[in-house]
């Protein structure tokens, strides 16, 4: 009897031993597929995103000094120039929006192409840092703190001083023409 149990005891640890053996194989075989499957989604993601860093153009950041702040208005290192302030309207009258500054550009691009032309710059009143500058009347003035716009004006700027300014659209476009010398 006695060796009955220990034959019993015996396979019990043989059978416990080899159950052992075959929960770490099962776990050596699972962990070698997650290695083979993380692997292959490196593998597929190096080659598809390696690619696609080659084929990156790099495009240069491009500055347009031309847009400035009111706060900026009289302090160009131009000795005289143009500063266009605009802002987008709409024609109440007609329910369209009017795109003034497509009709403005019209007229700069040509006044550009004569010979001795200012630069001109723009600034956009719709931009919040331009908040302090708008107002329900227009004031136009040297003095920053007391500028004040309400609608789009041409300035014409000499040694830090406005010279002459156009305010509302139709004086600016005629200003505009006035600029382009006439054709013989």
């Amino acid at each position: 009897m006695r060796t009955a149990k220990i034959r019993k005891n015996k396979k019990e640890q043989k059978q416990q031993i080899m159950e052992e053996e075959y929960s770490v194989k099962k776990m050596a075989i699972i962990i070698v597929i997650i290695i083979i499957v993380f692997a292959l989604f490196y593998l597929i993601t190096t080659l598809v995103v390696k690619p696609a860093k080659e084929e990156k153009i790099e495009t240069p950041v491009v500055f347009d000094s031309s847009k400035i702040l009111l706060s900026g208005l009289l302090n160009r290192d131009e000795d005289e120039y143009y500063v266009l302030a605009v802002k987008k309207v709409s024609d109440i009258s007609s329910y369209q929006e009017i795109d003034y500054m497509t009709i403005y550009n019209k007229f700069i691009t040509q006044y550009k192409n004569t010979k001795d032309s200012l630069k001109f710059y723009y600034v956009d009143l719709d931009n919040g840092l331009n908040s302090n500058y708008i107002s329900d009347k227009t004031n136009i003035s040297s003095n920053l703190e007391e500028l004040k716009l309400s609608e789009d004006v041409l300035f014409k700027i000499k040694k830090g001083k406005i010279e002459s300014s156009y305010i509302g659209h139709e004086k600016i476009i005629e200003a505009l023409k006035d600029l382009i010398p006439e054709e013989s």
